[in-house]
């Protein structure tokens, strides 16, 4: 009977009903109060030694992956910089580093003007001004902390590092949201970890944080004499710890200690209260352009791609230099008029420009052997191949040709922008989507008091609100206006609304909205009743030319008194034909 399934069944929920263990007795609730532990919601309940053992399994898995890419980026960083002939203490750097000056025109023509939220709720009166309000809000944290400048230096740190990383928080002492570019090369990321088309990292990340022993008791007052053991009690010697992150838990380590554990902190696990997210996530945002979801870092990026071309340009270059300096200094002397010491003397008075005694004829010029054919126009091409991989070439500076027409620089520069749009500027908008949601999120955490936001609206009129999300229970998409980042051409925009006025596929108002005119209304308005009522223009705008002129009124068509009349059919204006030619050769009686 004690194998029987059926028997088993039976006892099995009888022994959970009758056993003491599982069942609270009576008198425990009899009062009211706390019952068992004080436990904190974000309390992690895992202990130390599962986080010290977890921390060295992160830490060997990553050093197997980090010797992969390490040397990439040192190589990436060097060509950047152009010291990649660098020798010992002897800087070397390239003549021509296109690599530096692609990047230098990428990233502010990818980032020409602050990203622009969207942000929609209910379709009610209440829900578009919420949206408003919160949307104001986000602008104003934008602007408030620099996003455009933060996203420029993201780029630079991806072209070095094959991503960028930003991570946000809560700062105590000002009570404000804070938001920071941090270092790639501090982090040690899953192996098998990768960067999600939100710009989440999947896995777990570790982040190397340095400061002064001080500072890290400070922060962490509860490991003071751990901290004092290990820096001999001098309180300004540098330390690193570790923040460990996944998206339900955060941990800190400091070599052998647990200076810190906790769930996440930046999501609502009350009951009541309302969150922007779904779920947790780790408070970061990663760049990534060129990814499959196989590895933490892009498998390339384009600094690495323009290696092989800076490379080929370096190599000319140092070709001309060298017949460069042949051509100056190859001199031949005849032995018979000059000794070692007369022969120094004698091309260094020639390169000053000094005369020199000896027979004619006993100096001569070497020619420098000549440079292939082709190598400038090689030269050339290999950069344009470089600019137009990073998509610059129409938006570098260039010596126009007899060939190059305005209309062909135009194109060229148009194709660069939707390049650079299509690629780094659809990830970089991914990232301020990301910076949006996490901004609204951390409201609904931190906002328990009402904070204000202000930005300059349409019209030059200042929007100020204040928001508040205690008991805020309204859900929000929040999203980015595509494009909103790319430079716009005014001139060209201009000339694009006089074309659609022309074609009657434009009002007035938004062509000299368009204009930039400063009243564009009212402008309009003057120039309807210009078209319509001549007249009636200059009765109102010039009255006094109407006074000057008075009519007949019994015969408008009369001329004034003292005027003679126009004979029918003659237009004496300057709009009429010239006589013709033929009129020359007519006789005259």
């Amino acid at each position: 009977m004690d194998n029987d399934p059926l028997a088993l069944n039976v006892i099995g929920p009888s022994s959970l009903v009758n056993n003491p263990t599982n069942k609270s007795s009576d008198s425990l609730y009899n009062e009211e109060g706390i019952v068992g532990d004080e436990i904190d919601l974000l309390d992690l309940p895992m202990s130390d030694e599962e986080l010290l053992a977890l921390k060295r399994d992160y830490e060997s898995s990553y050093a197997t992956y980090e010797g992969s890419i390490k040397g990439r980026q040192e190589l990436n960083k060097k060509y950047l910089l152009g010291r990649q002939n660098q020798t010992g203490l002897n800087i070397k750097t390239v003549p021509s580093n296109l690599l530096f000056e692609a990047t230098a025109t990428f990233v502010p023509q990818a980032l020409a003007k602050n990203p622009e939220p969207v942000v929609f709720s209910d379709n009610t009166e209440e829900g578009k001004k919420a949206s408003n309000d919160v949307k104001t809000v986000l602008q104003f944290l934008a602007m408030t902390l620099g996003l455009r400048k933060k996203l420029g230096l993201m780029v630079w740190h991806w072209g070095i590092y094959f991503t960028a990383v930003m991570k946000y928080g809560w700062d105590k002492e000002t009570n404000q949201i804070k938001c920071e570019v941090r270092k790639p090369k501090n982090f040690l990321l899953d192996p098998d970890g990768y960067v999600d088309e939100f710009g989440n990292f999947v896995g777990w990340l570790g982040e190397r944080i340095q400061s002064t022993a001080q500072d890290l008791i400070d922060d962490f007052p509860s490991s003071k004499a751990y901290i004092e053991e290990r820096v001999g009690s001098k309180l300004g010697t540098q330390v690193v710890r570790t923040e460990w992150h996944t998206d339900k838990f955060t941990f800190t380590t400091y070599e052998n200690e647990v200076l810190e554990k906790h769930k996440n902190e930046f999501f609502n696990y009350e009951e009541g209260k309302t969150n922007h997210f779904a779920t947790p996530q780790k408070n970061y945002t990663f760049l990534s352009v060129f990814s499959m979801q196989e590895q933490p870092h892009d498998f390339t990026n384009l600094i690495e791609q323009n290696i092989s071309n800076q490379d080929r340009i370096n190599k000319r270059d140092n070709q001309i230099e060298k017949n460069l300096d042949h051509a100056n200094n190859s001199l031949l002397m005849d032995d018979k008029a000059f000794t070692s010491e007369t022969a120094h003397q004698g091309a260094n008075a020639l390169e000053q420009g000094d005369p020199i005694l000896g027979p004619k004829g006993s100096v001569e010029r070497l020619p420098a052997p000549a440079l292939p054919n082709g190598i400038l126009d090689s030269q050339n091409i290999d950069k344009d191949t470089l600019r137009s991989i990073y998509g610059t070439q129409g938006l570098t500076a260039q010596q126009p040709d007899e060939n190059t027409t305005a209309r062909g620089m135009i194109l060229n520069q148009s194709h660069d922008s939707s390049r650079i749009g299509g690629g780094m500027g659809d990830s970089l908008e991914t990232v301020a989507q990301s910076f949006f949601n996490w901004m609204l999120q951390l409201t609904y955490v931190f906002y328990d008091e009402k904070h204000y936001a202000a930005i300059m609206g349409q019209a030059s009129a200042v929007e100020y609100v204040g928001l508040q999300m205690v008991g805020h229970e309204r859900q929000y998409v929040v999203s980015v206006s595509p494009n909103s980042m790319q430079p716009k051409d005014e001139l060209t925009e201009m000339n694009q609304a006089i074309d659609l006025y022309k074609a009657n596929a434009l009002d007035p108002i938004t062509l000299f909205k368009k204009l930039n005119y400063s009243d564009p209304i009212e402008t309009a308005k003057q120039t309807a009743m210009w078209l319509q009522n001549p007249q009636g223009y200059m009765a109102m705008m010039f009255p006094e030319t109407q006074q000057a002129q008075p009519q007949d009124s019994a015969n408008p068509a009369n001329p004034p008194d003292g005027g003679q009349p126009t004979p029918q059919g003659t237009d004496l204006g300057l709009s009429s034909e010239p006589a013709s030619a033929s009129l020359s050769n007519v006789p005259l009686q």
